[in-house]
């Protein structure tokens, strides 16, 4: 089994001496460092839990007894292997600030963010204590996800020899994989020890010679039950490989027409891996009274437990999500652009295309080498799934696809081989999946990632628009806003606050926002923690300014149309009955603080005509078109009269609507001063070309004479007093300003 007269190590890694896999492998370590930094602490699944076991047996602790440690330790019931190796690396560096560095986040608890730890500037580079602590770990896992690479590329070299670049492009280039090496947490060992043990069963299937007695092939069983050893003291998955190490044996004992394969194969490699890990066995049979300590396990486990088991079609269901999260589901729910997931689809479908190619065009051949090892991938492959379906059917939260990348070298030599089924000698299909691929691996910490966790930056006050002073509380200022003019129909309003702590804040608080109606309905709002819970309050620094921007819905079709407000209130979180007390300069203001007016367009256009009309102009800015008025009235009657107006420049100011009412000597006898449409729709919030309605209402004096009497509008400003200039269509001047619109009879009252 290969040439005697080289060392044994020499023959294995000959073949990883290539210049591309270099480079490939120096691309993943470079994205690894990339989504290492881009990642905050702890914000990958569990992360916290695997670094606090890991700072247990650093900091001198044996192993952790599964219910006296339970408080002390995250994921205590995992076997120890990976933790014991970080443990290593971490034990010279200061962990002091461990517990306290990324305090858990109560907001994550209680659904309101998808960030799990609140994080501050202790975070940042240079990093120290425990932080640098979590970065050499994760430099770890780095490592550990360049074993699993190099072991693809191994089996595709014997099965597809000029697409094994290919086959590990699959995995380095896939950018969940490349998140999950580049975090800390055992699945980064049991995956790298299991594509191991799956290279060395496609060696032993290629390279097994008739001297099944050799200290070689002896060597290689050891090795691969060391190997299996180890992958169980990561995690109990390694355990399935028993299956696809059995099959292997039983196909080498047959095509040796020897039993010594499966004998001596079953008991080197059997035995070997009960001696590397049969002492944690016994272990938990002598605590827990159970080789595996389930019962223990399931109770770590707590809320995750399903209180039965999901029924196998709804599993099937609930496993759909594997197809994305197996390349890009990061931390606790940042997901890819839908753009990703379409051309991962297309990926896999073309990869099932050329599968179903390579059968029919090999349907009549033997069992061949090649042929049986492609089937071991596949089994070792469906193994890992079946079982993770299982572990699917009696805990939540399971449908990950990092939990499948045991077996990921294996696919992704099975996925490199039913491309290259479709791919002709220049390799373009291969090729362009791999740019792409590389592409949005590289892509991901910038567009994906870092924004998921970016937090706002600093601003400087005198750069604010619209400046106020309000304070929410004792530690809280709102320095500004930003709002829109108008809002749009069917579309989200964007709103900014400007933000800043007077003191440091223990307490996590909720913005709650709306838009209130002219006439005082809420139509939009929404409550959310600052920066979407990127930058909650426990980690504003004091005299740190910054801008905040929200997204409220469409305001709603019951929206009376005109001037809105803007009301913004804070809360603690959880307590929206308990908001802060407000105070504006200094002056208290209850608990809401009513900002800027933004304009509330009616849901459908102005279109009704006049019945008469007018053309009259006032001073350039406002055309009124015409009117509607009763042509007879009685004394004491309500008199409505409604005036069609259009802007045509208007300067944003709010003018008051004048209508007299005057007898045949001039005399005021009823009038009704106001802003258009009962104030609800001032003229500050006109648009030039639009139309408005505007009914007024006159009280006629029950004792009023019968006789002809005029109607006579006008508009002028409230602080001054002053008319608009009004002008007839031909450009004469009105007297006094006022319109006289018509005339209406007031008939004799009958008894």
């Amino acid at each position: 089994m290969g040439n005697r007269q080289e060392p044994l190590i020499a023959i294995v890694m000959r073949p990883f001496f290539n210049s591309r896999l270099f480079a490939l492998a120096g691309l993943y370590l470079a994205l690894a460092l990339a989504y290492n930094v881009a990642t905050p602490l702890f914000e990958a699944p569990d992360e916290r839990d695997h670094m606090d076991y890991a700072d247990w047996l650093a900091a001198g602790n044996g192993l952790p007894h599964l219910v006296n440690d339970r408080d002390e330790v995250g994921e205590i019931w995992q076997p120890p292997l990976y933790y014991a190796l970080v443990s290593m690396l971490i034990a010279p560096i200061d962990r002091s600030d461990l517990a306290t560095i990324a305090p858990l986040s109560a907001d994550w608890q209680a659904g309101l963010s998808r960030l799990a730890h609140y994080h501050t500037a202790a975070e940042s580079f240079p990093y120290r204590g425990a932080a640098l602590a979590v970065h050499v770990a994760r430099g770890a896992s780095a490592a550990l996800g360049l074993i699993t690479i190099l072991a693809a590329y191994g089996m595709a070299r014997r099965l597809l020899p000029g697409f094994a670049l290919v086959a590990a492009a699959l995995v380095a280039l896939n950018p969940q994989f490349v998140f999950m090496s580049a975090v800390v947490n055992n699945d980064n060992l049991v995956i790298a020890l299991c594509s191991v043990a799956v290279w060395m069963l496609v060696k032993l299937i290629f390279d097994l010679q008739r001297s099944t007695g050799s200290r070689e092939q002896i060597a290689w069983y050891v090795a691969l039950g060391f190997v299996w050893g180890m992958a169980v003291l990561a995690k109990l998955t390694g355990l399935t490989l028993g299956l696809v190490i059995g099959l292997t044996l039983f196909y080498l004992a047959r095509r040796e027409r020897s039993w010594q394969p499966l004998v001596m194969g079953g008991l080197f490699t059997g035995g070997t891996m009960l001696l590397v890990c049969g002492w944690y066995f016994w272990r938990n049979w002598q605590l827990y009274g159970d080789p595996l300590a389930w019962n223990e396990m399931l109770a770590v486990t707590g809320g995750l437990v399903r209180p039965a088991l999901l029924a196998w079609p709804e599993t099937l269901r609930y496993a759909g999500f594997l197809r994305m999260s197996y390349w890009a589901s990061f931390g606790y729910g940042v997901l890819a652009p839908d753009g990703f997931y379409r051309l991962v689809s297309i990926i896999m479908g073309l990869m099932g295309v050329g599968w179903a190619v390579r059968l029919i065009r090999g349907r009549r051949m033997g069992v061949t080498p090649t042929r049986f090892a492609l089937l071991i991938l596949v089994i070792w492959s469906l193994t890992v799934f079946v079982f993770l379906l299982r572990w699917m059917r009696q805990i939540d939260a399971t449908n990950q696809g990092r939990l499948l990348f045991p077996a990921i070298a294996a696919l992704g030599v099975l996925g490199a081989a039913g491309l290259a089924a479709l791919d002709g000698r220049r390799m373009w299909l291969v090729k362009t999946v791999t740019v792409a691929l590389g592409c949005w691996a590289a892509a991901m910490p910038l567009l994906v990632i870092g924004p998921a966790y970016a937090t706002p930056r600093p601003v400087n006050p005198a750069t604010i628009a619209q400046p106020v002073d309000i304070a929410f509380g004792d530690n809280i200022r709102l320095l500004g806003y930003d709002l829109p003019d108008a809002a749009r129909l069917g579309e989200p309003i964007t709103v900014s606050l400007y933000w800043e702590a007077t003191q440091p804040i223990t307490e996590s608080y909720v913005v709650a926002l709306r838009i209130l109606d002219p006439v005082g309905q809420p139509v939009s709002g929404v409550d959310v923690l600052p920066a979407g819970g990127r930058f909650a309050t426990p980690v504003w620094q004091p005299g740190r300014p910054f801008r905040d921007t929200y997204e409220l819905p469409p305001i709603t079709d019951e929206a009376v149309p005109g001037r809105g407000t803007l009301l913004a209130i804070l809360y603690p979180r959880g307590e929206p009955g308990m908001p802060l007390l407000v105070s504006v300069g200094g002056s208290p203001a209850g608990h809401e603080a009513r900002l800027g007016a933004i304009k509330l367009p009616p849901a459908v256009a102005v279109s009704a005509a006049p019945a008469r009309e007018s053309g009259a102009t006032f001073d350039g800015r406002f055309s009124l078109l015409g009117y509607d008025a009763p042509q007879s009235v009685l004394p004491g009657d309500l008199m409505t009269v409604t005036f069609y107006w259009m802007a045509r420049e208007p300067d944003g100011r709010d003018y008051t609507v004048f209508v007299h009412l005057l007898d045949e000597a001039g005399q005021l006898v009823a009038q009704s001063d106001g802003q258009p449409r009962a104030g609800t729709y001032p003229t500050s919030i006109w648009s030039a070309g639009e139309r408005i309605v505007d009914e007024h209402v006159l009280v006629l004096p029950p004792d009023l004479p019968p006789g002809d009497y005029s109607i006579r509008v006008g508009l002028y400003d409230a602080a001054s007093g002053a008319r608009l200039p009004a002008q007839d269509p031909a450009g004469n001047g009105y007297n006094e300003d006022a319109v006289n619109v018509t005339v209406v009879r007031v008939l004799e009252s009958t008894p």
